[in-house]
Order: C-alpha cells, then structure tokens, then sequence
C-alpha cells in the first residue's frame, strides 16, 4: 500500500512540474509573476507581471533582461530597470508577450526573467513557460471556379471544377468536404463581382438536349428541316434570356434541383499540412431539360481533429436553350403549272419562352413558296 500511494504522489508532482515557475534565486533578490504559464492563439499579446522584492538591507536598483524564447515570440518589457526600491519592499513592472501569426505549436517553450543587482553583481531569475495554441481552421473558396463562383453551364452538361481548400490552421489536419443546396442566394450576389475569368472546368460533355451548338443566353439561330425542295429557317429573336446582371433573378432561384449530381471525387483530405494549399474537384451535371435559373449550393470544409467547419457559396447559372422540331405531311405530287400544300408541324424544345420569325425560299429555278 505504501509503494502505491508513493506512486500515485509521483505521478501528480511530475504532472504539476510543468505549470510551477522554475526560479534560481539570490536570497537578497525575490521574484514572482502573475502568470507561471502563457498560451497564446498566433497573433494574441497578453501582458506579464514582474514583482521584484528587495530583501536586502540597502536601497537598491535593478535591470531586467529577458532571454531563451523562439524568435516567433516577441518580449518587451515595458521597462528595463527598477530604480530605488527601498528594503522588505517590492516593485512591479509589465512585460509585454506578443505571438506571430505563423507560430505553430512546435514553436513552444520558456523564457527566462533576469534581474541582476549591477553593484553587487548578484541576480535572480525566473522562468515562464510559453505554449502555442493549436489552431484547427479549414477553409474553402469557390471563387476558384468559374467566373469568381459562377458557372455558366447548358442543360445537359457535365463539368468538373477546381475548388481551392486549405488547412489554415497551425497543425496538421484532415479536412472534411460536404454539400448543401442553397436556396439563399442574396448573399452572394451582394459579394459577387464578375472577375471575367470563364468556367475554370473540365470535360463539359454534353449528355442531352437537342442543341444545335452556341445555346448562350441571347438569340440562338435554329436550322429547319427542308420541306421537299422548300428551305424553312426559323431565327429567334431572343426569348427570355438568364444572362446575370449581378442582383440575381429571384423566380429563377430555384433550391431543391431534381436530377442533379453535385459531388466531390474525394470528401476526404487527408493529412494537410498547416497552411497547405490542395484543389478538390467537384463534379456537376444537370439534367437536359433542366429550367434556366441560378442554382446555390454550400461547400462546407471541416477539421476532422478540431470540430469547425466553414463554407463558401457556389451558383450555377443553368442557361436557355431555344430549339425547335419539326414535322411535314406533304400533299399531292407536285406538277408543273399547277401547287400543292405541306403542312408543318412545330414543337419547341426549349427551355425558355422564345419569339420565332420565318422565312421560306426554294432551290429549284421557277417554283415559287409562301407560308399561309
């Protein structure tokens, strides 16, 4: 029982060992300090108080010197002397403890308080143990992709994009990537500048959609099929486009896309370093008949060691497509001298309301054609 309890009074006192001022000390010189122990985020400052007590027998003055500590520390005393401190008495003086902003954990340890009585040629001193905190912060941005966080995508397509992820803590982390939809866009557009950069993307393959190319969100020219020897072109005029103006378009804000798939290749990021920069990809594709509209989603990054997560917003803008099919039922055979009629039959394949105007012309040399 004896061996036990000795055991058990080890283990505390060397577990107390590292939080008690470590002083060598001259018995005319005392030293103490408000705080044995500073931890310090990177980038925080605190303040230390040093009491001398003069157990002498004469009125004395002291300098201070402080020493031993990582250059990511900043000491300053606010003053270096302690002048006319009159016996059985004790003087106080501040010291000002600042961290850098890129000190890292492994940038801990002490620092050693030295007041030395010049005309005696005696000193004491003291020691502080300094701690960095650890910082666990993910951090993600979605301006990486497309233009500053949108991207211009056709119903149908498929792309993968670039999104910037880094462990901007101080220790080493694993990062964990998740998606929601958002459906409230109001703070993107107020943060959003159009940076003229393009879809930052890759593949891009188109999966549906009766497109004839250039599907932009402006007037689109759609190509008819020929009716016999009669060429029918139908030319649009525009139609409702969903090119963003930088305020967003609220009856196209649209927060639950059915048919979507929205995935990061790799959740996980393992290992980051402090400060390490990784890109994720993200893989987006849309149905082919998917509406024109601006469509939000949050990509969330989150310490898998330190349990905080933040995220960052990235709009799709799913554009119009104008497209038209066409049909013919011919009528009689057509004989010199005389005419017949071809009916025709229009369905819209857009994905937007669209004004068409015709136009008709022929290839073969003295027949005429006109629409009715």
């Amino acid at each position: 029982m004896s061996r036990r309890v000795n055991s058990v009074l080890l283990i505390v006192i060397l577990a107390l060992a590292p939080f008690a001022n470590l002083a060598s000390a001259h018995p005319n010189i005392g030293l103490s300090t408000d705080v044995s122990h500073v931890i310090l985020s990177p980038g925080e400052t605190t303040n230390i108080t040093l009491t001398v007590d003069n157990d002498g027998e004469s009125i004395e003055s002291y300098e201070i010197n402080v020493s031993g500590y990582d250059s990511v520390w900043e000491v300053i005393p606010t003053s270096n002397t302690l002048t006319g401190v009159i016996p059985t008495t004790s003087s106080s003086t501040t010291i000002a403890v600042r961290l850098a902003t890129n000190a890292l954990p492994s940038n801990s340890g002490s620092m050693t308080i030295t007041v030395t009585e010049p005309d005696a040629d005696i000193s004491s001193s003291i020691t502080v143990l300094l701690s960095v905190q650890a910082i666990y912060l993910p951090s993600i941005d979605s301006s990486t992709a497309g233009d500053n966080g949108l991207v211009e995508m056709d119903p149908g397509q498929e792309v993968n994009v670039s999104i910037m992820v880094q462990n901007s803590g101080n220790v080493n982390d694993t990062i964990l990537l998740s998606i929601d939809q958002s459906p409230d866009l109001v703070g993107f557009w107020a943060n959003w500048t159009s940076g003229g950069n393009g879809n930052n993307s890759t593949g891009g393959n188109n999966t549906g959609s009766n497109s004839t190319g250039g599907n932009d969100t402006g007037d689109n020219t759609t190509t008819g099929n020929s009716t016999g020897d009669n060429s029918t072109t139908g030319n649009s005029t525009g139609g409702n486009g969903t090119t963003g103006n930088g305020t967003g378009n609220g009856s196209l804000m649209i927060s639950a896309p059915v048919g979507w798939e929205v995935r990061f290749d790799d959740f996980t990021l393992d290992v980051m370093e402090a400060q390490e920069i990784r890109y994720a990809t993200l893989k987006i594709a849309i149905p082919s008949n998917e509406l024109p509209g601006y469509y939000g989603f949050d990509l969330f990054a989150a310490s898998a060691l330190g349990n905080f997560s933040v995220s960052t917003t990235l709009v799709v803008e799913v554009t119009a497509t104008h497209n038209l099919e066409f049909s013919k039922t011919y009528g009689d055979k057509l004989l010199p001298g005389s005419n017949t009629s071809t009916q025709i039959q229009l369905s819209s394949l857009s994905t937007a309301d669209g004004d068409w105007t015709w136009s008709v012309s022929t290839n073969s040399a003295g027949c005429d054609v006109e629409i009715t």
